[in-house]
């Protein structure tokens, strides 16, 4: 069975945002620059784009780095050419028909769960979300948030947090995703909302998730599921609220659930990319 401990992780350095948190805006025009098919290093994408680039220094990188741990685009991660062609995932791709702008709650939820991933998204967000949800909880203090990314990269910088709880309090950001509140001194997080409207999209990432961890099999246990994912941690959810999603899923014959075996067996029905295009039809 092939996990993320045999995949080369692609995670995002802590500092690739540069301080710049992102604008739901340049997320939208990086999208329509890679629909077009074009290509370019970063002046080049600034021109086309719009998005603020200095001779050496701008937001170009930041958002493009951002869209591709988001898992709205897909880069060329071997390639050393300051070159860049981008190009859109399914779930890019129906962001950009549907959801320019990323405004819906739904596009900040997948995109946030997307930037905790273990292998793909940015290495601090999967530090807090996935593996400090057991260690920092779902209420901490900001210094405790500091202290412990101090002690993961051996930097005694109060500067590390960056803009990852800034972007979840702007709503030029990711505002509407809901995912925490923050005080001068406290942060919260909340897990994500079971509606069911959002089950299309919800089948739609975990699919992926067992597609990219798990391409030779059709089941996994919810143990071995969250341990390799981190599904439940980055989503916030309780046992209780896993038992109600996958029921869900279920009525989406996206999944089916052996609930006899302990622990449960989690088996596919579908695949992401059925579910990708149907991400937003039941949204009222």
């Amino acid at each position: 069975m092939e996990n993320s401990s045999l995949k080369e992780s692609a995670r995002l350095p802590r500092n690739f945002h540069k301080t710049f948190i992102p604008e739901r805006r340049y997320i939208r025009d990086m999208l329509q620059f890679a629909a077009g098919g074009k290509s370019g290093d970063y002046q080049k994408i600034a021109q086309e784009t719009g998005i603020p680039m200095g001779k050496s220094t701008g937001k170009v990188p930041a958002i493009l780095d951002y869209c591709r741990g988001m898992g709205m685009l897909a880069i060329d991660r071997k390639s050393r050419s300051s070159v860049k062609s981008p190009e859109l995932t399914p779930f890019g791709r129906i962001v950009l028909l549907e959801d320019s702008l990323v405004s819906e709650r739904i596009t900040q939820l997948i995109a946030h769960f997307n930037l905790c991933s273990p292998d793909n998204g940015a290495d601090a967000w999967y530090h807090v979300f996935f593996q400090g949800r057991y260690i920092l909880g779902m209420r901490f203090g900001r210094e405790q948030l500091s202290d412990y990314l101090a002690d993961i990269y051996g930097i005694p910088d109060k500067n590390l947090i960056g803009p990852m709880i800034r972007m979840y309090q702007d709503d030029a950001s990711f505002l509407k995703a809901g995912i925490l509140s923050a005080t001068e001194n406290e942060i919260e997080r909340y897990s994500a909302p079971l509606v069911k409207e959002y089950s299309n999209a919800f089948a739609a990432w975990i699919l992926s998730l067992m597609e990219y961890f798990f391409p030779k099999s059709n089941q996994i246990t919810i143990t071995e599921f969250e341990r390799v994912c981190g599904w439940q941690s980055i989503s916030g959810w309780s046992d209780a609220q896993v038992n109600e999603i996958l029921s869900l899923l279920e009525a989406k014959r996206a999944i089916d659930v052996d609930r006899q075996m302990q622990p449960w067996i989690i088996r596919k029905k579908g695949n992401s990319g059925a579910f990708w295009p149907r991400m937003y039809e039941d949204l009222i």
